[in-house]
């Protein structure tokens, strides 16, 4: 005869598994199309290039496994709010916990049906990718479906464990789904608008928010799971996460032990964490409402003062509705006064933070090389440690390093609160500082007048010979796996280019400086491969046209001139002879006068598209070619330029190039 602790154990597994059943044939039905379907399609598709499908049938199983992970962290927290949505009804909660089952056991028989609905539906679909590999794909191997099914476990189970213990911090279902959203992606939230409003609100601050958010990011378990299909998975990341995991099972069990069940009425089981959550949310909705206001209506100081006033009070009163049973709330003087406290200790720590950040300039004994420019750029110094050469956009040299801070404190003292109307009167300085413990300090500002004197001093700093700091194809290493486009054209060698160009950059030094540093500048775009992970990096940068090894390529008519520069008919087009002593102001102005106003000043010397003008100058430099040694220059813009902007300078939309 059967017991009756094994016929109770039957009936909860049946009662959770009903609550579920539905919900994980619909997961089935979405895996299946999102991944076997999806693959199939994309190899038989022409217009999805199934020849390249194949060649890297494992990338696009772990690309394409980035919508069915999505998918699948989405069930699995409806599936722990289903699973223990009887904990929010009063009526229910006392009937299951009337039953003779330990609180242990039934949290126990909720986890084994939670795990079974997670796997049941990614066990089929792998059987149905073997099933594919045997029949249409073979370039699948048994292997990338075993780290994928691994990986894809790992995922829901991540996520299941933060719905389950979620679930014991609240009382109803709505309040369950935004508890879990909380804990998921607020981090991320309030960091991202920390971090758009201190942009906002000061100068400074570097434009680049995921290299200075990796700590947030990885706290945000959603971007690691998909990040980790594109760039390799990290046994380290995962590792914290499986922990973390595990420690918030053990935290539900604990949780669920002490619950009482006459709290069912309450939306929160803690009230400090209410009082916590509402005025973190409320500030996440200041600064999002506030930055906004800001953003669009820059007219002073005291229009941002009241545009975050009033994201604070609006996000408030919305936050309070949200964590109540219905959309009449009930305030509380004490929940007011918490979150006024908690908003001014947070203005308190935003202000003070952040002054110190865009304030500080390092000391020279503390900084081992550094890099700036009046141009923006994209670079990772990480990758560019692991790509390039160790003098890369850096200078370690101690006269240059005393410059540059130079040059930073004099923007500090010049530098204002940033606007939306600044472009085309100041100018833009980036600073990057690698300091001897190897961590690197970035700034950027861009309210500083173009006319400053720290703006003419980075032009010195790289004044004496060709700045081969900034040379990209210059300082790349030689055993980099990548692929390599001048301008818009691909180069099918790339490698022996590159080191033609390496061998050639001799002759760079011996040209007139301020030609080489200013005019004919190649955009370059690198495609890095990373072995480690499913896909690659691009990085830019600028090279110089009038190397050696690009004249033989384009000699050899690999590309023309022209091409790689990106100038055709359309583009507008001036010429300028002008003397030695001309020269170095003349580029100097290019950064801060307006095309017109520089064509009177040098009377320079328009070419028109109407008459054949342009077509006849592109001819000529591609038959001709270029002379960094004298004093022709073609000032370019491109193609179909509709004109400058009101009084933006003419480096903004123009380049220069030295012509025979």
């Amino acid at each position: 005869m059967k017991s009756q602790t094994s016929l109770l154990n039957k009936t909860l597994l049946s009662h959770f598994s009903g609550t579920v059943f539905w919900l994980t044939v619909v997961f089935m039905a979405l895996n299946i199309i999102a991944l076997p379907v999806s693959i199939w399609i994309v190899t038989y598709d022409p217009m999805a290039a199934p020849d390249a499908v194949r060649q890297n049938a494992a990338d696009v199983l772990f690309q394409l496994s980035a919508g069915q992970l999505i998918i699948g962290m989405i069930f699995t927290v409806f599936l722990a709010m289903f699973i223990l949505n009887y904990l929010n009804d009063e009526g229910s909660s006392d009937f299951m916990h009337g039953l003779p089952v330990k609180r242990t056991a039934m949290l126990i028989h909720a986890l084994i049906t939670g795990f079974t609905a997670i796997v049941a539906p990614l066990v089929i679909t792998a059987l149905l990718l073997i099933a594919e590999r045997m029949i249409f794909i073979p370039e699948i191997t048994m292997t990338d479906i075993g780290k994928w099914f691994l990986y894809a476990l790992f995922v829901h189970c991540v996520i299941f464990s933060i719905a389950v213990f979620a679930g014991f911090l609240v009382n109803g279902l709505f309040l369950h789904m935004q508890i879990i959203t909380l804990i998921v992606f607020l981090p991320l939230a309030l960091w991202g608008l920390t971090y758009v409003t201190a942009s906002i609100l000061y100068d400074g601050i570097p434009t680049e928010f995921f290299v200075n958010s990796e700590p947030v990011l990885n706290a945000t378990f959603p971007y690691i799971a998909v990040m980790q299909l594109y760039e390799g998975i990290s046994i380290l990341k995962s590792t914290i996460w499986g922990i973390t995991a595990i420690v918030l099972i053990a935290l539900s069990f604990v949780l669920y032990k002490a619950r009482r069940n006459e709290n069912v009425t309450h939306t929160f089981n803690f009230k400090w964490l209410r009082a916590l959550l509402v005025a973190v949310t409320t500030i996440t909705g200041m600064l999002a409402i506030g930055a906004g206001i800001s953003m669009f209506l820059a007219a002073s100081a005291a229009v941002t003062v009241i545009g975050f006033i009033i994201g604070g009070v609006i996000s408030y009163i919305i936050i309070e509705m949200l964590f109540q049973r219905n959309a009449r709330i009930q305030l509380e003087w004490k929940s007011v006064l918490t979150t006024l406290f908690i908003i001014i200790v947070f203005w308190g720590i935003f202000l003070f933070g952040w002054n110190r950040y865009v304030n500080f300039v390092p000391a020279a004994d503390e900084v081992d090389s550094v890099y700036i420019s009046t141009v923006y750029s994209n670079d990772n110094p990480e990758m560019t440690a692991e790509n390039f050469k160790e003098g890369y956009l850096l200078h370690s040299d101690k006269n240059t390093i005393q410059t540059v801070i130079k040059v930073h404190e004099i923007t500090i003292e010049e530098k204002e609160r940033p606007g939306v109307d600044y472009m085309g009167e100041n100018g833009n300085i980036e600073i990057t500082y690698k300091m001897t413990d190897g961590s690197f300090v970035s700034r950027e500002f861009d309210t500083i007048k173009a006319d400053s004197q720290a703006i003419a001093s980075v032009s010195e700093i790289n004044s004496a010979e060709y700045d081969v700091h900034s040379d990209i194809l210059a300082n790349l290493k030689e055993d980099s796996e990548f692929t390599l486009a001048l301008g818009m054209n691909d180069v099918r060698e790339g490698d022996d280019l590159t080191a033609e160009y390496q061998e050639e950059l001799g002759t760079l030094k011996t040209y007139r400086p301020d030609i080489v540093n200013n005019t004919g500048r190649v955009s370059v775009e690198l495609y890095f491969h990373n072995d480690g992970a499913f896909s690659g990096s691009y990085v830019y940068g600028e090279s110089s046209i009038y190397n050696k090894a690009i004249m033989d390529a384009v000699r050899a008519d690999y590309f023309n001139y022209t091409d790689i520069l990106d100038i055709d008919e359309t583009s507008a087009m001036y010429t300028a002879e002008l003397s030695d002593e001309q020269m170095y102001t003349f580029f100097e102005d290019f950064k801060t006068m307006p095309i017109y106003d520089l064509a009177d000043e040098y009377e320079l010397g328009e070419i028109h598209e109407s008459n054949g003008g342009t077509k006849d100058m592109i001819d000529h430099i591609n038959e001709e070619g270029l002379n960094p040694q004298g004093n022709k220059l073609l000032i370019y813009s491109y193609p179909y330029f509709g004109g400058p902007m009101h009084e933006t300078p003419a480096g903004i939309d123009f380049s220069i190039l030295a012509i025979q």
